[in-house]
């Protein structure tokens, strides 16, 4: 009988590929910082869908990708998590991490208002604030996004495909300037 190396979910493709994260290094020079709100939802996102992609790092386990969650595993006890190892240079490794941080594609205004509109008919629930009104967190990685909210005018149409794909799908009425609102 085999021991159950982790309380998360792990697709079976994924199970052969499972590691003691202890084994693993850091560089100690990820730029890629998380707020201790953003280690929550990481920990959440696991916890509810298990491990939709796995970490990834060089041949000598030094991290890509995923340095993050792997921290976040280890502050919850959790030590195994599917790893992926990739014979690729240090540069090509510190190239990777840089790419898996930032790498955004574009969003059809239609299509993202349609999901978000799916999302909150589907039961989505916003967590609710003091003040008991909810509230939707935008990560600061999401920086195309935060740019356009900062930048928003109603009356100008460029550069805000996904703050009018938001506004839609929510029925959002812009009430105050946009600046006014606080990211994390």
């Amino acid at each position: 009988m085999t021991e159950k190396k982790t309380t998360l979910s792990v697709p079976g493709a994924y199970l052969p590929l499972l590691e003691d994260i202890r084994l693993l290094k850091s560089d100690e020079q990820n730029p890629n910082r998380t707020t201790v709100k953003q280690r929550e939802q990481i920990w959440r996102s696991l916890s509810k869908y298990g491990w939709t992609y796995p970490l990834i790092v060089d041949k000598d386990g030094v991290f890509a990708d995923g340095e993050q969650r792997a921290e976040v595993l280890r502050e919850h006890g959790e030590f195994f998590a599917p790893v992926l190892r990739l014979a690729v240079s240090d540069v090509d490794r510190r190239m990777l991490r840089q790419i898996l941080n930032k790498l955004k594609g574009t969003h059809n205004r239609e299509l993202d208002a349609a999901e978000f509109k799916r999302i909150a008919e589907l039961g989505a629930r916003f967590p609710k604030a003091g003040d008991g009104l909810p509230r939707l967190f935008i990560s600061s990685r999401c920086i195309n996004l935060i740019s356009e909210l900062l930048e928003y005018k109603v009356d100008v149409k460029e550069r805000d495909h996904a703050v009018d794909a938001l506004r839609y799908a929510l029925k959002l009425q812009v009430a105050a300037p946009l600046h006014a609102f606080r990211f994390g």
